[in-house]
């Protein structure tokens, strides 16, 4: 009943009234698929908390094997196993600023729900049409009516069909996982295609990383060679090169010789009288 107070509470079930109202094509396929989410993420919520928190500590457990099996004595001191590995809690540094973090995001839908979303904390800046939206319509009806207050519909909500669905999950998980844990093993046995299927997230991962991931690679390893080697990189080495070539022609001219310099400026001004005189 408590989580009914917390802001989590305020805005899912907004979502699923509003989906419940909705008149547009395809609401009703959205209001069972919401319906179907609430079983679900409660259910999943509920299997790891309770693989978590309760039972045996596995992390233990798979520390005790690798520390008294003499042939795993190297990938021990590779792990780099100690008491200072085991969990603790964390120094006040991480944990006051998760706990001032935490109060206002679990009591913000329940201050926040009735001015921001019935009342007029926007009024003059969003406004509904209630003909193109009737669903909004219908929860600000059923808020004045039904509701009255961030309680109300917190009380309301223990009578209505998404929190059968939540406790639902949230037993489902209990008996699964703490009263016979060889049932979910044994649906996952038995349907082990689908479990790979989804445990592998559809191939999407796969997907990305063969098809978009290693195309991108290739691609930019292409233009690596051709952008950044051959032609920024061979212009600069190039230029250089022919820098080098120039400067060892000139050094061969520089004799340090006074006679050869007068020969070069008696050639110079021969060839520029020369053009001169044919100029003219």
């Amino acid at each position: 009943m408590a989580h009914h107070f917390f802001s989590g509470f305020y805005s899912k079930d907004s979502i699923i009234e509003a989906a419940k109202f909705s008149t547009i094509p395809g609401s009703g396929f959205a209001y069972f698929a919401v319906l179907a989410g609430v079983f679900v993420t409660a259910f999943y919520s509920f299997r790891m908390y309770f693989l978590v928190f309760h039972g045996k500590e596995k992390w233990r457990e798979v520390k005790h094997d690798v520390h008294h099996d003499d042939a795993h004595h190297d990938e021990e001191h590779h792990h780099g196993l100690s008491p200072a590995d085991d969990p603790h809690e964390p120094g006040w540094v991480i944990k006051l600023p998760l706990i001032l973090l935490a109060i206002p995001s679990l009591l913000i839908g329940y201050f926040a729900i009735e001015p921001m979303l019935y009342g007029e904390f926007f009024k003059g800046v969003i406004s509904v049409d209630a003909g193109a939206h009737p669903a909004m319509h219908e929860l600000t009806h059923h808020w004045h009516t039904i509701f009255h207050s961030a309680t109300g519909m917190a009380l309301h909500g223990l009578m209505t069909l998404p929190f059968a669905l939540a406790a639902s999950g949230v037993g489902l998980a209990w008996f699964f996982y703490m009263k016979r844990p060889d049932i979910p093993t044994a649906i996952q046995k038995r349907f082990a295609v689908i479990n790979c299927i989804l445990e592998n997230k559809y191939g999407f991962d796969s997907f990305n990383e063969r098809v978009f991931a290693a195309g991108s690679r290739f691609i930019g390893n292409k233009l690596w060679l051709i952008g950044d080697v051959k032609i920024i990189d061979g212009a600069v080495n190039g230029t250089a090169n022919l820098i080098s070539k120039l400067s060892g022609i000139v050094r061969k001219l520089q004799s340090g010789l006074i006679y050869h310099y007068a020969f070069a400026m008696i050639i110079g001004v021969f060839f520029m009288l020369s053009f001169y005189s044919l100029k003219f």
